[in-house]
C-alpha cells in the first residue's frame, strides 16, 4: 500500500478527524463498484474492505480509494483576467439559484433570510484558485456543490444552526473554499455534484 499513501491529507485538510459513518460507506460503495467493474480482484477488494472497517481516521480511508477515484481537477476552469472580484448573492423569503458555466468570484457575499441559495460550482470558471463565501444564513439555507477535490475551509460560526461539509480527499490544482460567516437557525450544506455512474452503482 505504499505506493497508495496520500501525500496531500492529513490534519491541515482534517485527515486526523474521526472516520464517519458516511465516510466509511463511500468508501465501501467504491470499492464494491470498482470490483464490479473489473478494476480489482475479489481478494483486493476484501483486503480493503477490511481496513475500510477497521479505519479510525480520515487518513485511513484515503489510500483504499486513491487509484480508484480518477481526479478531476485539470477540468476546473480558472479565468484568465477577472474583471470583478467579489459578487453578492441575496435570498430574502426568496430563493437563489446559479449553475452550469458562471464565474466564481474572489469573494462572494451571499445572504438568506427565510430563502435559501443553491449555487452548483462543478461547471463553473473560479477568478481565482482560492474563492471566500462569506455567508449570512437566518433562517435559511445554503447548498453548495463543489468540484471534485476542492479544498473546504470552514470557519462558519453556527447558532441554533449547521454546517456539514463531505467532500472528497483534496488534490492538486483544485480550488479552495473558504466559508466564513454565520448561520443561525438554518444551514450550510457543501457536497460534491453526484456522477451518474455513482447513481446507477447505488439502484
Amino acid at each position: 500500500m505504499s505506493n497508495l499513501e496520500p501525500t496531500d491529507v492529513g490534519p491541515a485538510a482534517g485527515g486526523d478527524r474521526a472516520v464517519a459513518e458516511a465516510d466509511r460507506q463511500h468508501v465501501i460503495t467504491l470499492l464494491t463498484a470498482a470490483h464490479a467493474e473489473g478494476r480489482i480482484t475479489a481478494d483486493e477488494r476484501d483486503r480493503r474492505l477490511s481496513e475500510a472497517r477497521g479505519a479510525l481516521i480520515f487518513d485511513d480511508l484515503v489510500p483504499l480509494t486513491r487509484d480508484l477515484v480518477v481526479p478531476t481537477a485539470s477540468q476546473v476552469q480558472y479565468a484568465q483576467n477577472a474583471t470583478e472580484d467579489s459578487d453578492q448573492i441575496v435570498a430574502i423569503f426568496a430563493g437563489a439559484e446559479r449553475g452550469g458555466h458562471w464565474t466564481v468570484q474572489a469573494r462572494t457575499f451571499i445572504t438568506t433570510i427565510f430563502g435559501g441559495a443553491e449555487l452548483d460550482l462543478s461547471e463553473a470558471v473560479f477568478a481565482s484558485p482560492e474563492i471566500t463565501m462569506e455567508v449570512f444564513c437566518l433562517f435559511g439555507g445554503v447548498e453548495l456543490k463543489v468540484p471534485e477535490g476542492t479544498t473546504v475551509d470552514n470557519r462558519l460560526m453556527a447558532v441554533f444552526g449547521g454546517v456539514d461539509h463531505k467532500v472528497s480527499p483534496p488534490t492538486p490544482g483544485a480550488p479552495r473554499l473558504v466559508l466564513k460567516g454565520f448561520a443561525g437557525f438554518g444551514g450550510v450544506e457543501v457536497r460534491n455534484p453526484k456522477s451518474g455512474r455513482r447513481r446507477r452503482n447505488r439502484s
